[in-house]
């Protein structure tokens, strides 16, 4: 993994959990959501591996997959545990609605 890559990982695993509370409704399930991060994830770990080049083994693209699967859920689960999930990531819930006076 290059010096890019890693750093693209890392921006992947504090971002994600981000857009997907942001594009999250209050119709989905804590399941729908985790599947929804993990597929993001998964697509930005195909990037990060592709931004040096095709990848000419398939280990340098499973493990820009997997880093990037696994930091974004160890990163969802540390904001979680601190109350980050309760303050910011449940705040971009209420972004699209209008309180009424």
């Amino acid at each position: 993994m290059t010096e890019i890559q890693a750093g693209l990982t890392v921006c992947t695993v504090l971002v994600v959990p981000y857009i997907v509370q942001a594009i999250k409704t209050k119709d989905m399930t804590g399941n729908v959501a985790r599947w929804i991060a993990i597929s993001v994830s998964a697509l930005c770990g195909v990037l990060t591996a592709m931004a040096s080049g095709m990848p000419t083994d398939a280990s340098a693209l499973v493990t820009s997959i997997f880093a990037a699967v696994g930091g974004v859920q160890v990163a969802y689960a540390a904001f979680k545990s601190v109350g980050v999930t309760d303050k910011w990531l449940d705040a971009l819930l209420a972004l699209g609605e209008v309180k009424e006076d």
